[in-house]
């Protein structure tokens, strides 16, 4: 390899180090907001059952360590009713194979909420393959098979024996997740 070629290497490697560089910040404010969304949604559906006196909820904080991100305070959803008890808690946004992901536990199990492409039926693994070139020359790469940037929404996790698909977020759903995890 010659002089020319390392430097072809490494100016190669310093503008995709640029492309790549995440704002941290950024990416922990949108998260937050994806938490109010969820959190938003749940009370919705859970408002009018709170206003008859059938159940109540309340805000705890407690803190998420991640990655990168460091320490941030986030809500923990608790909700009463009928002598039962969940907790709707965020778990993070560095996780493997979603942006985000909330966990409803109740006295029967959990339930995963997570942050999905809104297209995506399942959980999909793709990989990435870069080459260095021993002469200098980098094939070009193939901008049709770039992804399209995911339009993020919540969906509910449903995992069987051999994989994990998705569910809509929606309130029929939401329902029959939480009656999953109770005694009802």
């Amino acid at each position: 390899m010659s002089k020319q070629d390392f430097e072809n290497l490494l100016n190669k490697h310093e503008s995709k180090s640029e492309e790549k560089e995440i704002n941290w910040e950024e990416q922990k404010i949108e998260w937050l907001d994806f938490i109010k969304q969820f959190y938003s949604s749940v009370e919705s559906w859970l408002d009018p059952y709170k206003k008859d006196g059938k159940l109540s909820y309340e805000y705890k904080i407690t803190q998420i360590t991640e990655e990168y991100i460091g320490t941030y305070d986030v809500n923990v959803m608790v909700v009463h009713f009928a002598e039962q008890k969940l907790t709707l808690e965020p778990l993070g946004t560095l996780l493997i194979g979603t942006k985000g992901r909330i966990d409803m536990e109740g006295a029967r199990g959990r339930v995963q909420f997570i942050l999905a492409d809104k297209d995506s039926k399942g959980m999909k693994i793709s990989v990435t393959i870069s080459t260095i070139s021993t002469d200098g020359v980098y094939p070009k790469e193939n901008k049709d098979s770039e992804s399209k940037k995911p339009n993020w929404t919540w969906k509910i996790a449903l995992r069987e024996s051999h994989k994990i698909s998705y569910e809509e977020f929606n309130e029929e759903n939401f329902f029959d997740a939480l009656m999953e995890i109770v005694n009802g």
